[in-house]
């Protein structure tokens, strides 16, 4: 498994990017970045993205991604989301007046069809697509958000997108069978703990509580970083006592 991590941070300028992962070139998780870090070529390649929760910073990209598959000759792209997720990005984004729903419009390019179309995931049900396993399991946010467990070619990786301390999505990691990453957050520093509660995020000492729940043994990335934060979260993420515990890069990862 190929992830290409576009952006790891919970903000964003000129040299840090935001949440956006690409997995073997075509499936990918959040789109806070995807269109600002991919060539035309590349973003046609895209067959699916998995949303975790509808803030501007993890679907930054994702009108420009359907808007540029418009014109062009190009199999339709499919948007997965939980079912209340999926409601609120269709009713906040793709409302026709922050950007128009692109699943209503055909496009002459392809044969008069939409570009776009939207799966609503029942949280716990796996589903499969293109030969990928696909779980919603809800997590512990400001607003309807929810991670996923994704089964490719053998392999399992886990995003809990933006969470505060969570449960579910820990008991069903720890049942997968060849989980090669998890990716979860760390917004905050230790010293900033009362916000990162107040905002449902994590910071190291949290993340490492969460660490405790996970039985699988796996690399642990702590992603969503706070740009002003970012080399206290990174040291104090260092500093954790698990050796599973890292922090997120914006580069490629064979996994």
């Amino acid at each position: 498994m190929r992830l290409k991590v576009l952006g790891a941070y919970g903000a964003s300028d000129a040299e840090h990017n935001l949440t956006g992962y690409l997995i073997d070139d075509w499936f990918a998780v959040d789109a806070g970045t995807l269109t600002s870090k991919l060539s035309f070529a590349q973003q046609a390649r895209v067959q699916a993205v998995y949303i975790t929760h509808p803030h501007a910073d993890h679907v930054r990209d994702l009108p420009h991604l359907i808007q540029n598959r418009f014109s062009s000759p190009t199999q339709p792209l499919t948007i997965f989301a939980a079912k209340e997720v999926l409601e609120l990005l269709v009713r906040d984004v793709f409302n026709g007046i922050s950007w128009p729903d692109f699943s209503e419009i055909p496009s002459a390019a392809n044969h008069n069809k939409p570009v776009v179309q939207y799966r609503a995931l029942t949280p716990g049900k796996r589903i499969v697509f293109n030969e990928v396993g696909i779980t919603a399991v809800p997590v512990d946010h400001q607003i309807p958000a929810a991670g996923c467990l994704l089964e490719m070619n053998g392999q399992s990786i886990v995003f809990t997108g933006d969470t505060g301390p969570t449960n579910e999505i820990w008991k069903r990691t720890n049942k997968m069978e060849h989980v090669v990453a998890i990716v979860t957050e760390a917004s905050f520093p230790n010293d900033q703990q009362a916000l990162a509660d107040e905002t449902a995020h994590l910071s190291p000492n949290t993340f490492g509580e969460e660490l405790k729940k996970i039985t699988v043994d796996a690399p642990v990335y702590a992603s969503h970083r706070k740009i002003p934060f970012e080399r206290d979260i990174e040291s104090q993420i260092r500093n954790l006592r698990d050796r599973r515990a890292r922090v997120l890069l914006e580069k490629n990862y064979t996994l």
